[in-house]
């Protein structure tokens, strides 16, 4: 097989992540009803048939868990890591970080992101609209990258690099003779990629605006004038218009798979579809025996953290029968797509040692036994790291959950998740936030033998995930002088090995003479000497938040020196 031809067949990884959906969010989960907690509707029959056509032709995870809000959602998934790793501040992921937008790149895949940002808003250096292009993507279209504004009607979008900015205009979308609609632009976008990067590898990552708040009609919601003289101001929300929201989301997945179909890349393409943190508080979802469970994003409950994952590669993954879909009963969290697209797509991680997911893909291709036993959590909200006051730490199975000491509760709580999914039980609440309580949780003392031995085993995997600060750094040098043209990749020792954030800052004294990339490459450009500096995260607190200063050059560091020849 040529180079080419292997090339080519590599397989093309498309991940679309749902915004504030949990699992009963897709029917494929069991619920075909929904009602609105006020009133404005009630027991409203739905379906996601895209989706769940999806299900049945692949896998449904039935235990998969994210964060409570949406980004430290995703900078979890981009990075592999758990929050305590890498969450420094809100809207700041700086680009020192490696994430699965780079190493699809660095293997030589064609990258696109469509849809929500949110993470970035630049550094002095780089201006927010041009900082995507930092995390490994080769071009996108993006909500929230300079700024949130609108998403919807008329919305305000950064498309590779440029402000697109829709709102106040009058004029119609010609590609559909209505209004400037924003999950219609993105999924454009999207599908342009796929077009365009059909016959070679590519990796699309599609974080939807939809069903994310404000709450307005779609151009399918009838009558068409609903939508047509909808007022685009974000503060006009209108939550009876949620449903109309979920059917026109599965309608532009439905778009991609059948974008891909058009090209025949189904049986060499990995289909993910999840959710980023659970449904907005004022929804209900009602099952059809009527079993209400309300949405609940924004806490740390099963409601706050549930969400839908389903895999599809047509003749990879094993798939049920017509009427039963396959099922796989193992946790997964967050953490683990990023290194189970890694290995489905053949790519090695160049920081395994950083990384907290596990891969499931062994198990998803048909494996027996499940691939993790326990999640555990380090979650400050959008919180900067700096104001840990309102920390939470759990760690959980799919019968029990324990949480580390907090304020709230300095012994910690303990909850029964077989028969108090909700985490209702104790004689003492703390309210959180609106609809969001803390309970007190378990009396330790009356635990049984079960509860009693998975409490232990949960307060061993907090205590074993607690903060170890990073105390030294070694750079192993090239041994030699470099040529001009030449690459050598350092390697940078993380002193003790089981610190927690294993992230670092690279530096060139010059870049004219030689540049050095986040995964450590020295490339040297001209004769002549240069200084690489190496700083950990810990001390350096790299941030992208358009400030003065991204990153403090003191504390634990390590210097070598490169001697270029020509």
């Amino acid at each position: 097989m040529s180079p080419a031809t292997a090339q080519v067949k590599r397989p093309n990884v498309v991940l679309i992540l749902i915004d504030d959906l949990n699992h009963y969010g897709v029917t494929a989960y069991g619920a075909n009803r929904i009602s609105e907690w006020s009133g404005k509707f009630k027991n409203r029959v739905f379906s996601t048939p895209r989706i769940d056509r999806l299900a049945h032709e692949g896998l449904r995870c039935d235990y998969a868990y994210a964060y409570p809000l949406c980004e430290p959602t995703r900078i979890a998934l981009m990075s592999g890591q758990y929050n305590s790793r890498n969450f420094l501040r809100c809207k700041a992921q700086h680009a020192s970080e490696i994430t699965f937008g780079d190493v699809f790149k660095r293997a030589g895949y064609a990258t696109g992101i469509f849809g929500k940002w949110k993470q970035t808003r630049g550094t002095k250096e780089i201006h927010g609209k041009d900082y995507i292009f930092e995390f490994g993507w080769d071009e996108f279209c993006c909500f929230d990258v300079v700024g949130e504004a609108q998403r919807f009607i008329n919305p305000n979008l950064v498309i590779d690099g440029r402000v697109h900015n829709y709102m106040g205009r009058t004029d119609l979308d010609p590609a559909t003779g209505r209004r400037w609609y924003g999950p219609d632009i993105c999924n454009r976008r999207a599908l342009d990629f796929i077009q365009r990067h059909k016959n070679t590898p590519f990796f699309l990552y599609y974080p939807m605006l939809l069903v994310h708040a404000e709450h307005k009609p779609t151009p399918d919601t009838q009558p068409h004038a609903l939508f047509d003289d909808c007022d685009e101001d974000k503060k006009n929300d209108d939550k009876r218009f949620f449903p109309d929201m979920l059917a026109y989301m599965d309608k532009l997945i439905g778009k991609v798979i059948d974008k891909l179909d058009e090209h025949g890349l189904r049986d060499n393409t990995l289909i993910v579809v999840m959710g980023d943190n659970g449904t907005k508080e004022p929804f209900i979802h009602v099952l059809p025996d009527g079993t209400e469970y309300p949405g609940g994003k924004g806490g740390n409950k099963d409601n706050g953290l549930h969400v839908p994952l389903i895999l599809s590669w047509l003749g990879k993954i094993p798939h049920g029968t017509a009427r039963d879909i396959r099922s796989y009963q193992g946790l997964v969290d967050v953490t683990d797509i990023y290194p189970t697209l890694c290995e489905a797509a053949g790519i090695e991680i160049p920081n395994p040692s950083a990384i907290d997911g596990i891969s499931f893909w062994p198990q998803a291709t048909g494996a027996p036994a499940q691939a993790r036993e326990v999640i555990y959590t380090w979650y400050n909200g959008n919180n900067p790291v700096t104001d840990q006051s309102k920390l939470l730490r759990y760690a959980f199975n799919k019968e029990f959950k324990r949480y580390a000491p907090h304020a709230n509760f300095p012994e910690g709580r303990f909850f029964d998740l077989r028969s108090d999914p909700l985490e209702m039980a104790g004689d003492r609440r703390v309210k959180i936030a609106w609809v969001h309580y803390h309970h007190s949780g378990l009396d330790i003392t009356q635990l049984d033998d079960v509860q009693r031995a998975a409490y232990e085993q949960l307060g061993r995997v907090i205590k074993d995930h607690r903060y170890v600060a990073v105390t030294g750094l070694h750079i192993e040098g090239p041994n030699a002088p470099m040529k001009v043209g030449s690459s050598v990749t350092l390697d940078c020792q993380i002193i003790p090995a089981q610190a927690t954030r294993q992230n670092v800052v690279w530096e060139s004294s010059d870049p004219e003479l030689a540049t050095v990339d986040k995964f450590g490459v020295l490339t040297a450009h001209a004769p002549g000497t240069v200084k690489v500096t190496v700083y950990t995260w810990d001390d350096a607190c790299p941030v992208a938040a358009n400030v003065p200063q991204s990153y403090a050059r003191h504390g634990v560091r390590d210097s070598i020196e490169a001697v270029i020849i020509p």
